[in-house]
């Protein structure tokens, strides 16, 4: 028995491996999608990404097996792997979560793509140590220290004259809730097809309309 099923949202909207589901309201696309094998073509539309990756090879095994797939990797062939659609997207800006372990690499990563690179303590769940990398071609003025990732993607978006952010790593959503919130497109992969049900769940209950294609 699947122990993670993440409440019944799934039930309710059964997204499946590569179809694509649109919130109509703001022409948003959604994805079940491994980026290890590739990148859908409707994630080069961002002008921005937000993403918190997994941080370290203990967190991408972890999130396989929750997603119920057999497919392993090592946290520096993750990372290559997200830099290179980084990359590709060619986002203005680009916001990356990361713990301290994989920090510099990540930094470094950034600091390959962008000319300006800045970075700021924050926290997740109110209390345990993050980090927020921004890379771009300006500097942002605004302050994200103490902040915590659940209110991140929001201040990021209001802060950014953008029009359309991607997130790799959809997760809970909170990317694609706080670009909804916005009034901005947003477009975004998840591994898991029941975490990536919640996303549309939560943005259904703000008023949020999804079609499949």
């Amino acid at each position: 028995m699947n122990k993670w099923l993440y409440g019944d949202s799934w039930e309710k909207y059964q997204i499946e491996s590569g179809q694509t589901w649109i919130e109509t309201n703001t022409n948003s696309k959604l994805q079940v999608w491994d980026i290890l094998d590739s990148l859908p073509d409707f994630m080069l539309e961002a002008d921005m990404v937000y993403s918190d990756t997994p941080w370290n090879t203990g967190n991408i095994t972890s999130f396989y097996t929750k997603a119920e797939k057999e497919k392993r990797c090592e946290f520096a062939q993750f990372a290559n792997t997200v830099f290179s659609h980084i990359a590709k997207i060619k986002p203005k800006v680009c916001y990356l979560e990361i713990g301290k372990q994989n920090f510099e690499l990540y930094r470094d990563k950034t600091s390959e793509l962008f000319p300006v690179i800045q970075v700021w303590n924050i926290v997740y769940y109110h209390k345990n140590p993050n980090i927020l990398i921004r890379g771009g071609y300006d500097v942002v003025k605004f302050d994200f220290t103490g902040k915590d990732d659940e209110d991140t993607p929001l201040l990021t978006i209001q802060q950014e004259n953008l029009s359309c952010v991607a997130d790799l790593c959809m997760g809970r959503g909170l990317t694609a809730i706080a670009a909804y919130k916005s009034g901005k497109r947003f477009v975004g992969t998840e591994l898991n097809k029941r975490r990536l049900a919640v996303t549309i769940d939560k943005i259904a209950q703000l008023g949020g309309n999804w079609t499949q294609k």
